[in-house]
């Protein structure tokens, strides 16, 4: 990355322990609002406080694992109560049983559940969920909603094999919401403001990805 990165919105960053970014903490101070995820931490310490940029950070997107590890709790609830009181606003996923927030600022807190899909590749799911988030939050939803959505992309990603070939756009959203089963119409609707009201989008076709393929015989 550039020592200076340009200008943005918004901009999002992978944080590991005992490794700071110079350039998140410029992005910070020139108007971008920083989200982050994390991975394994490899050497087993699992010390928040090694995760040096998190003070430059809007929102923590770790999952279950990571936080519950991070701030040695053991339930997921837990774990982002206590990420609240380091970043403003704290998201663990939980894979199928979804996500839970807590705003630091204003002690909101929400969680909405996971969607039933058929997982054919997880790859790139948690960054897609990461930008689904982004997206709300630049928009300027409520968080739940914002959790919903995420998990929605999230969803959608991983019932398509690749990492980026799988990342849905628009069109994918708005015809998972045309089919969205009864149950979901509900927790979804912010999507009818969204989506335009004219003729049901057809599903996109997409590149497949054949590195991995082996024939049967």
């Amino acid at each position: 990355l550039p020592q200076c990165p340009p200008r943005a919105r918004a901009a999002v960053a992978s944080l590991g322990p005992g490794r700071g970014e110079e350039w998140i903490g410029d992005a910070a101070r020139r108007g971008a609002r920083v989200f982050a995820d994390t991975g394994w931490d490899e050497s087993g310490r699992w010390d928040l406080g090694a995760l040096a940029d998190l003070e430059h950070c809007e929102a923590f997107l770790p999952n279950a694992g990571e936080a519950m590890r991070y701030t040695h709790t053991d339930c997921p609830r837990a774990a982002a109560r206590a990420l609240a009181e380091k970043v403003p606003i704290a998201v663990v996923t939980m894979g199928a049983e979804g996500s839970y927030a807590v705003d630091g600022h204003t002690g909101e807190t929400a969680h909405v559940p996971g969607i039933a899909v058929e997982a054919l590749d997880p790859t790139g799911a948690g960054d897609v969920y990461v930008a689904g988030f982004v997206t709300g939050t630049l928009a300027g939803w409520p968080l739940a909603d914002r959790l919903a959505f995420a998990g929605l992309t999230a969803a959608l990603s991983v019932q398509e094999f690749g990492g980026s070939l799988s990342a849905p756009g628009w069109p994918e959203v708005a015809h998972w919401w045309r089919a969205a089963p009864h149950g979901l119409r509900g927790r979804y609707g912010f999507l009818d403001d969204l989506i335009p009201q004219a003729a049901t989008p057809a599903a996109r076709r997409r590149a497949v990805p054949t590195i991995g393929f082996r024939h049967s015989a």
